[in-house]
């Protein structure tokens, strides 16, 4: 599952031009998100150190981080494509950046730095069970004091389990995602019922209390995209 999952996230900037399209259009409420997640790491402390955990092209980050008091920012992603657009995006930061290709649990288990905010966005969701709550344990050895774990991915609805959210996601995909044709809506679809496994909230509240955190607090949900925080 794990050399699946590295070989369409690499697929998925291969055909770059449809992803593209996908977060122009706003379909999966990148925009709302990320002005919350500006608002989350507006409350954090000055020259915090960041750890963006499957980091695509950073391009939202961009503007979030532009007009923060960040001190460094690490990013992590399975493609190099990705990787050298987020060095683009981002080369306007006056802060230490550096780049990790890798697996999100494999480079944490390799290394052994504490950030203040490590986050993540629409990453989780592609792991196991037992990869989740590894993440989880994880990302709590690499925080430091006061730090918080930032988490935008899809939750699923409590009463629903795995097969009734693809049918009702994959259903609204093709009935209302924008800017993108039938056949690129198809393929997005297939990547979600082969690759995406997205967890309720109280589920993803247990794991983390499992490995230390307090209960995630529920920021804010668009559909089922949501933005939760997880504090020590």
């Amino acid at each position: 599952m794990h050399d699946q999952i590295q070989t369409e996230a690499e697929n998925i900037f291969d055909t770059w031009e449809i992803y593209k399209k996908i977060v122009s259009a706003n379909n999966m409420f990148h925009r709302e998100l990320y002005a919350d997640v500006a608002a989350v790491l507006q409350t954090v402390k000055m020259n915090f150190s960041f750890l963006d955990l499957g980091c695509g092209d950073a391009a939202h980050f961009a503007t979030v981080l532009a007009g923060l008091p960040i001190g460094g920012y690490c990013g992590v992603d399975l493609s190099k494509t990705a990787l050298a657009l987020a060095a683009d995006n981002l080369q306007a930061l006056a802060c230490p950046v550096e780049w990790r290709c890798g697996d999100l649990l494999e480079v944490l288990a390799a290394s052994t730095q504490r950030y203040d905010v490590i986050f993540t966005g629409f990453a989780l969701h592609h792991l196991s069970v037992t990869q989740k709550e590894a993440f989880f344990q994880a990302a709590l050895a690499h925080l430091n004091a006061s730090g918080c774990l930032v988490l935008v991915d899809t939750v699923r609805a409590e009463q629903e389990d795995r097969a009734a959210y693809l049918a009702a996601y994959c259903g609204w995909l093709r009935d209302c995602w924008q800017g993108v044709c039938p056949q690129e809506k198809e393929v997005a679809c297939q990547h979600i019922m082969d690759y995406d496994f997205p967890e309720t909230l109280s589920a993803l509240q247990a794991m983390a209390e499992q490995a230390g955190f307090r209960a995630g607090l529920p920021i804010s949900r668009y559909r089922w995209h949501q933005l939760l925080r997880f504090e020590m």
